[in-house]
C-alpha cells in the first residue's frame, strides 16, 4: 500500500549518499517515509470524518446527554463522541467548557475531555498501519474505557464542587451552523482536513525528527537498559514523565514505533505517550479558568492511574 512512500524514502537516501540501514541514512528514511504516510492519512481520514460529523445532530446529542435517564449511556456516548473528534488536549477544552456551561453531568464532560485527545480516527488509522489493526482497535477500546473510568471516578468524587464559581453559568450556544448542500459540505471537509494538518504540523515534524533520531542513532538496547532496574515501576514513572508534555496523538505514533523498535516494552512506551497526549501543562492552564487546583490535581491523577494501568496491561499481554 505504501510502496510509493518506500520508493521516495529510498530515493532520498540514495540522493543524499547515505546508508539506509545505519545512522543518518536510517533516520532520513524513517522521516521521509513516515511523513508521507501520516500526511496522507490525516488528510483522507479527517476529510471523511468531517463529512460524517457534519451530518450529526449535535444539539440533540447534547440534549440527550443532559437528561438524567441518559446518564447511564452518557459516559460511553461522550467517550465515543470524544473519540470521533480529532483534537489535541488543548483543542478539546472549548468543547468541554461548553458541556460544563450547559450544565451537563460533570462525569460525562470529563469522559469526553479524557478520551478526545487520546483516541481519534486518525491516530487509530496510523496505529493500524504501523502496528496492525488488532492493536489499533485494542488501543481505541482501552482509550474509551479510560474516559469512562475517569468520568465515573470524578462523578463519585463529586468533582462539580471543585469548579470555580460561575463555571457552570449557562451561555448561549455559539456553534456555527452546519453547511448545507454537498458542495458546501465538501468544501468544509476539505478546509477541516487542511486546518487539522496545519495545526499539528509543528508537533508532527518535531515528533518525526525525534523519532528519526531515535531510529537512526540510539544504540539497540538503550531503553531496555534505561528501564532495566525499575521493574514494574517503569510504567508509572513513564506515565508521570509524560504528563507535562503537550503532543498530539496523531504525532506520537512515530515515537511509539521508534521506542518499541529500540527495546522499550510496548506498555511502558504507551503509558508515556498516553499521559503526554491526555494531559499537558497548556491544557491545565486553560482549564484553570473553570477548575480549582484540587480538581486539576484530581483530573491529572485519574489520567496517571489510568495510563499506568493500561501500560501494565499491555506489558502483561506482550
Amino acid at each position: 500500500m505504501w510502496t510509493w512512500a518506500e520508493w521516495t524514502a529510498d530515493r532520498a537516501v540514495q540522493l543524499a549518499g547515505l546508508d539506509a540501514a545505519h545512522g543518518a541514512g536510517a533516520a532520513l528514511h524513517f522521516f521521509i517515509y513516515d511523513l508521507q504516510k501520516i500526511v496522507v492519512l490525516i488528510l483522507v481520514v479527517a476529510f471523511v470524518m468531517a463529512l460524517v460529523r457534519g451530518a450529526l445532530p449535535l444539539d440533540r446529542i447534547r440534549a440527550w446527554l443532559d437528561r438524567p435517564g441518559g446518564r447511564v449511556l452518557g459516559y460511553p456516548a461522550a467517550a465515543v463522541f470524544g473519540a470521533m473528534t480529532p483534537f489535541c488536549s488543548c483543542s478539546s477544552v472549548p468543547v468541554f467548557l461548553g458541556f460544563i456551561q450547559a450544565r451537563f453531568p460533570i462525569g460525562v464532560a470529563f469522559a469526553f475531555l479524557i478520551t478526545s485527545p487520546i483516541v481519534n480516527e486518525i491516530a487509530v488509522a496510523l496505529l493500524g498501519a504501523t502496528f496492525g489493526w488488532r492493536f489499533a482497535l485494542t488501543y481505541a477500546g482501552v482509550g474509551i474505557a479510560l474516559g469512562i473510568f475517569g468520568g465515573l471516578t470524578l462523578t463519585l468524587l463529586r468533582a462539580e464542587r471543585w469548579l470555580t464559581p460561575g463555571a457552570m453559568s449557562p451561555v448561549a450556544a455559539d456553534d456555527d451552523p452546519p453547511p448545507h448542500g454537498w458542495r458546501a459540505r465538501l468544501g468544509d471537509a476539505t478546509a477541516t482536513s487542511l486546518r487539522i494538518l496545519r495545526r499539528i504540523a509543528p508537533w508532527l515534524l518535531a515528533s518525526l525528527a525525534l523519532g528519526a533520531g531515535l531510529h537512526g542513532f540510539v544504540p539497540a538496547g538503550f531503553f531496555e537498559k534505561l528501564f532495566a532496574d525499575t521493574g514494574k515501576w517503569s510504567v508509572p514513572l513513564a506515565s508521570l514523565a509524560g504528563l507535562p508534555l503537550y503532543v498530539s496523538a496523531n504525532a506520537t505514533v512515530p515515537l511509539l514505533d521508534a521506542f518499541v523498535a529500540k527495546g522499550v516494552p510496548l506498555g511502558t512506551a504507551l503509558a508515556f505517550l498516553l499521559s503526554a497526549v491526555g494531559v499537558s501543562f497548556p491544557e491545565l492552564i486553560m482549564l484553570r479558568s473553570v477548575m480549582t487546583v484540587r480538581l486539576l490535581f484530581a483530573f491529572s491523577l485519574v489520567v496517571l492511574v489510568g495510563t499506568t494501568t493500561i501500560g501494565w496491561l499491555f506489558n502483561a499481554l506482550q
